[in-house]
């Protein structure tokens, strides 16, 4: 049976009316989409990037400009400026006058003002472009004009300047990039796969709305003329103040006194040094250039909001950061903080934050010190070159010769540390930077005036090492204070051709020894025979351990240390030398092979180990104290005088070993007490009135030195000489040792010859600078000027 329709089915009219119905559901469907989508997008904006939009928009409301922080002072320790930012003037571009954008935008400008804009939306863009170009020329002009200026008045060649346009222009390109970069990555971390990409193409980056120093540090009558021209050419040109380090002691002149000075040498006039450089390795020096891992460490702005972040982090195209010395090393401390001022112009209301000075860092460093002990390398004292009465002459007086020819200029260092404190009062790097830039570039290879010599270049220590292992033998028991040691001349039974004292040269015919001696006659006359024996006594083992507990193999970390990160990821600490002691394996296989000559050589200091001049003034300052430690430093604060260890050396072997570096100046037979002159005169070297003087000689075998004879820049030759050394300690007469002096001439040759007239004249600046006695100040020439 057929079943019946439905009534609904059947009723008139009833079809159609439903499918009404459903089309207007559906419309109601579609606009509550629509609806919810627009309200989607309009919460998005209000709420989402309600802040975003909101900024955008206080940007263009809001002019801020950054007012610049002057650095800290560095400061000697007397309160002498060292370096100080002064006010200058900086001559800026606006990036689009860098490009040349502004002249397009100029003449597009001036069309639209002529023509009426719908006279100028009536052409095509092929039209307009062409427009453009032509009205453009004028404006490339004025650019050009204002090109040119800028190279007259930085007094620099058109090129150049083209060149520093094109580095500001590569910079941005790089910093669009980063930016686009950072962008794309954060919207896809925001909105994925949903994210407007295209959008960022459009973006800007700072340095493309910024002006870029072009000229910098100009005089106050070249910035009133850019500043006119700036208000001629808004836009264009801007003038700002700046601030400019600068360095009072990188150029002065100095008397120096050379009444005291070895006979040959000696004048009782003055001789009128210039100075270059004065502690310039200590001080440093800043750059300009940024890089990035300084933006990585500390931004000025964000990369990616570009707000301001940190007003004391690093402009992206230019900025004055530390890069050497304390300038480096103090780099934070020193850097101030921008001002800001905010002006509204909506409400024409005005805020204003001050810019906030960095900190001053204060030295141990004496400058005027300083710059005395730099005059004894002076061509002008000739201390420092090459004399006859250093190679000396044979018994029939013949003078001698020598590997380096007469007046060959010698390098070297010199450190004097305050003993009570660690301070260290001068640190003189011969030649200094500023000395090297005048340099050929050969001889410049050859000195490396960029290595700080005091800090950062080891030499061997050779016999001033002796007292130190003296010590190191009684305080391990293999020696007593008051044992007296054979000296036969040669150290092996065996053989007279190696392993032998200084004075012993049988093949010459010299075959006098010392005989039976004690510990302080040892040191003073420096007896090699004496200090193998205690060598061979201690084992390498041992004495190893004892010279890394004076300090040697280890940085000292005075202040001028920084770590840097290398390839292989390691960090590593610049800037100050460890020195080399042998490893344990190379002492295993010394004692393996029963290498005997090894061992004993370490006794003199020679062989595998290398110090500094820092380490051995801060050793010898550890023996005045009695064995106690307190590290140098060189900035104040860094150090506060304390013990930081005892190494424990017997009283006794102290005392014996101040008693043999008092006679090695003080006696006759001491290797410091005098140089010995043509004709047999002798020249007493520390007769220094109300001085009390203890000190060491060494002459360290150095490492082949390659000459260039005919200046091709090639080595003609390759010469053995030896490294002249004097360590030793003064004060007041009577009294107990005051400072540390540690002085070292490269390739010098023998260290009481050389050396020795270099360390009196430092204890005689010290008393000239009023760190010792009245009498001995008046007789050293006063205070410098």
């Amino acid at each position: 049976m057929a079943r019946k329709p439905s009534p609904d089915a059947t009723a008139p009219g009833r079809g159609a009316f439903g499918r009404f119905e459903r089309r207007v559901a559906a419309l109601i469907v579609v606009g509550c989409v629509v609806l919810a989508a627009l309200g989607a997008q309009l919460a998005r904006l209000a709420i989402v990037e309600h802040e975003r939009h909101t900024a955008s928009v206080e940007k263009f409301l809001t002019v801020r400009k950054l007012l610049p922080a002057p650095r800290g002072r560095i400061l000697d320790r007397r309160g002498e400026v060292l370096a100080a930012d002064r006010a200058s003037w900086d001559v800026l571009l606006h990036y689009d006058a860098i490009t040349g954008a502004w002249s397009s935008d100029q003449a597009r400008r001036a069309l639209i003002k002529e023509m009426g804009r719908p006279a100028w939306l009536e052409m095509s863009p092929a039209e307009r472009a062409a427009a453009i170009v032509r009205r453009q020329e004028q404006y490339d002009a004025t650019l050009e004009e204002v090109y040119r200026r800028l190279a007259e008045a930085g007094g620099v060649p058109r090129s150049e300047i083209d060149a520093r346009l094109d580095a500001v222009v590569a910079r941005a390109a790089r910093e669009v990039k980063s930016r686009k970069e950072a962008l794309v990555e954060r919207a896809l971390a925001l909105e994925g796969e949903d994210a407007r990409l295209s959008e960022i193409d459009r973006e800007r980056v700072s340095a493309q709305d910024d002006e870029h120093v072009i000229l910098a540090d100009v005089s106050d009558e070249v910035a009133f003329g850019f500043q006119r021209l700036a208000e001629e050419l808004p836009g264009v040109v801007q003038v700002e103040p700046s601030m400019r380090r600068v360095r009072p002691w990188e150029e002065v002149r100095f008397a120096l006194p050379r009444d005291t000075f070895p006979a040959p040498i000696r004048a009782s006039k003055d001789a009128e040094v210039l100075l270059e450089g004065v502690a310039d390795h200590i001080v440093g020096s800043t750059r300009t250039q940024v890089f990035p891992e300084d933006l990585a460490r500390r931004p000025l702005v964000d990369p990616v909001t570009r707000e301001v972040v940190d007003r004391g982090g690093y402009r992206s195209d230019r900025d004055v950061i530390g890069a050497s010395g304390i300038e480096r090393r103090a780099e934070d401390l020193l850097r101030g903080t921008r001002g800001v001022v905010e002006r509204d112009l909506e409400e024409g209301s005005e805020s204003r934050i001050e810019p906030a000075a960095g900190q001053d860092v204060v030295l141990t460093l004496d400058i005027r010190l300083q710059a005395r002990l730099q005059a004894l390398f002076a061509p002008e004292s000739r201390l420092a070159t090459i004399q006859q009465y250093q190679r000396g002459f044979d018994p029939e007086g013949n003078p001698r010769s020598g590997p380096l020819p007469l007046g060959w200029e010698l390098d070297g260092a010199i450190v004097v540390i305050e003993i009570a404190t660690g301070e260290i009062l001068a640190a003189v790097s011969s030649p200094t930077i500023a000395e090297g830039l005048a340099m050929p570039s050969d001889r410049r290879e050859r000195e490396k005036p960029g290595i700080f010599r005091p800090f950062d270049a080891v030499y061997p220590p050779g016999s001033i090492l002796k007292p130190l292992v003296f010590c190191a033998a009684v305080a391990e028991g293999v020696a007593r204070p008051d044992e007296a040691i054979d000296c036969k001349g040669h150290y092996f039974e065996e053989r007279n051709d190696v392993a032998r004292c200084w004075i012993y040269r049988a093949n010459e015919g010299r075959t006098a020894t010392h005989g039976p001696i004690g510990a302080a006659e040892a040191l003073a006359r420096s007896c090699n025979i004496y200090f193998y024996t205690l060598a061979a006594r201690l084992g390498p083992d041992r004495l190893v351990a004892w010279m890394r507990k004076f300090g040697m193999g280890a940085v000292p970390e005075a202040g001028l240390a920084f770590e840097q990160q290398a390839a292989d990821g390691r960090v590593r600490l610049l800037g100050e030398a460890a020195g080399s002691l042998p490893s344990d394996e190379e002492i295993a296989r010394a004692i393996e092979k029963r290498d005997r000559m090894s061992v004993i050589l370490l006794g003199i200091g020679q062989g595998a180990m290398t110090w500094t001049p820092l380490q051995a003034a801060q050793s010898y300052s550890t023996l005045a104290r009695g064995g106690k430690v307190i590290a140098p430093h060189i900035v104040r604060g860094l150090g506060r005088g304390e013990v930081v260890r005892d190494l424990g050396i017997p009283r006794e072997a102290v005392a014996a070993s101040m008693a043999g570096l008092r006679a090695s100046v003080r006696e006759n037979y001491g290797t410091g007490h005098h140089i010995t002159l043509e004709g047999g005169a002798r020249d007493e070297l520390f007769d220094i009135p109300d001085v009390e003087v203890w000190g060491k000689t060494g002459t360290a075998t150095a490492p082949l030195l390659g000459l260039d004879a005919d200046g091709d820049g090639k080595d003609d030759e390759r010469v053995r000489t030896d490294h002249a050394w004097f360590v030793g300690l003064a004060g007041e007469e009577g009294g107990a040792p005051k400072y540390a002096i540690a002085v070292v001439l490269d390739h010098g040759g023998s260290g009481g010859k050389v050396a020795g007239p270099v360390a009196a004249e430092v204890i005689r600046a010290l008393a000239a600078e009023g760190y010792l006695g009245d009498r001995a100040r008046r007789t050293a020439g006063g205070v410098s000027e």
